[in-house]
């Protein structure tokens, strides 16, 4: 009989000296790690073909391969077609309400979530206990693989309900050892104003508000609160995010929440690839692309009771396995962002985020206490660019902000804009995740 007691909702103590969380993984002969994958695939596509799963069956079948021993090396895995977030989709509206690419049944599951939506229909999302393990395990190599440790306090203010990133990370922060400090998304200034004022009694060591800082920066500066001086924040800055190669840390909640993190020495987010095989690819050909080169992010998971086979995030990534001083010895990933999330505006081919760091970095009066614009989405190329732009929390010539902004993002991204300077606090806030695309 297992013992039972507190201990059994967290992990065995480490030394806090050590480098690695889990050293035997994190250090393991590529070889090793090679062949660990390849057993971990073949038992992914025996369930697959055994149960049977039936979207993955289906593609499976396409691919000619009829049984686990088919798999004969990693390669093998480009023969497999990849599937899409809108295979899923067709899967759980044909085979309501759940689909037919899951490996188990409800029953034997412990929580459910489903995405957002934000590119689509939600698609729903079932974990078991040792699906919330691997999660929780790979959340805790990155955790500390930063130099953090087992009693700091966290705070962060991700949604939660049938969302499921807050709970998700909620759980993986307590089970690390952190005092988890979470707080409602600021979806209003009074929202805001809580977390603010507990932050002023329990200042966190590590925030992990910054998909909801421009809330939290605006609000402060209402109530005169400096973040950085009365909570203990990080200074932040507009356009301080992004400046280099985004390090691939998450394939999502449906996916792999925690699928990598990166260290203090190297570029990148090591990659956990004893519980995944993440490639980039050429859409084109289902191939790997070489390394350093972008391809399109597509993540096998491994091990799990609930997996996913060649599962194509339509999103960019690039890799690379030249070795890490640290030595740890997985690969790096970095993430090039949605494809979809890319606009096209006479012949220009840009992201929302390119248009904040160069304001971050040449107008920097309109980033006080928070940059505030949206663009209108160019369907179809539509040019000029259609954007409304707030001035800063000081005022300002609108003409002549008007007139810089139009020459920077003109040099800078090379955007023509038909540009609206407005007052402070006329556009739509948002208390998690920026909306700065909107339909004309």
């Amino acid at each position: 009989m297992p013992s039972y007691g507190p201990e059994v909702i967290g992990p065995p103590e480490r030394d806090p000296e050590q480098p690695f969380w889990d050293p035997e993984m994190q250090t393991m002969d590529r070889g090793e790690r090679a062949q660990l994958q390849l057993d971990r695939l073949r038992d992914l596509v025996g369930k697959c073909l055994d149960r049977p799963v039936g979207l993955f069956a289906r593609k499976l079948g396409e691919a000619g391969v009829t049984s686990a021993e088919d798999i004969t090396s990693l390669e093998d895995i480009n023969r497999i077609p990849t599937t899409t977030k809108q295979d899923l989709r067709d899967s759980e509206a044909a085979h309501p309400p759940l689909g037919d690419y899951r490996f188990t049944p409800l029953s034997e599951c412990v929580r459910i979530g489903q995405s957002t939506g934000t590119t689509g229909t939600p698609t729903v999302t079932v974990l078991t206990r040792r699906d919330l393990f691997i999660e929780y395990e790979s959340a805790a190599r990155n955790w500390w693989r930063n130099g953090w440790r087992p009693g700091q306090v966290v705070t962060h203010c991700h949604p939660a309900y049938l969302y499921g990133g807050g709970l998700m990370l909620s759980s993986t922060l307590e089970y690390f050892g952190f005092l988890n400090l979470w707080v409602p998304p600021p979806e209003t200034d009074e929202l805001a104003e809580q977390a603010i004022n507990i932050w002023k009694r329990i200042s966190p060591d590590v925030p992990m508000t910054a998909l909801s800082q421009h809330r939290f920066a605006e609000v402060a500066a209402k109530l005169g609160v400096d973040l950085t001086e009365d909570c203990g924040f990080p200074e932040f800055r507009m356009g301080g995010f992004g400046r280099g190669l985004m390090p691939l840390m998450t394939a999502g909640f449906e996916c792999y929440a925690y699928i990598g993190g990166p260290n203090l020495v190297s570029d990148g987010a090591h990659i956990h690839e004893d519980w995944a095989i993440v490639q980039a690819i050429d859409p084109a050909t289902g191939a790997d692309v070489p390394e350093g080169q972008w391809g399109n992010l597509v993540v096998t998971t491994l091990d799990r009771d609930n997996g996913l086979l060649r599962y194509d995030l339509e999103e960019a990534a690039m890799f690379d396995s030249t070795p890490c001083p640290t030595g740890e010895t997985t690969k790096r990933g970095f993430w090039g962002g949605r494809f979809k999330d890319f606009l096209n505006c006479g012949g220009v081919s840009f992201q929302p985020n390119d248009i904040e760091r160069v304001l971050g970095r040449e107008v920097p009066e309109v980033c006080t206490p928070t940059l505030e614009f949206e663009i209108v989405d160019p369907a179809g190329g539509d040019f000029p660019l259609v954007m409304r732009l707030e001035v800063g929390g000081d005022g300002g010539d609108p003409a002549a902000i008007g007139d810089r902004v139009r020459a920077v993002l003109r040099e800078q991204i090379g955007l023509e804009v038909d540009l609206s300077v407005v007052d402070r606090e006329t556009l739509p806030r948002s208390g998690y995740k920026l909306k700065r695309v909107v339909d004309a």
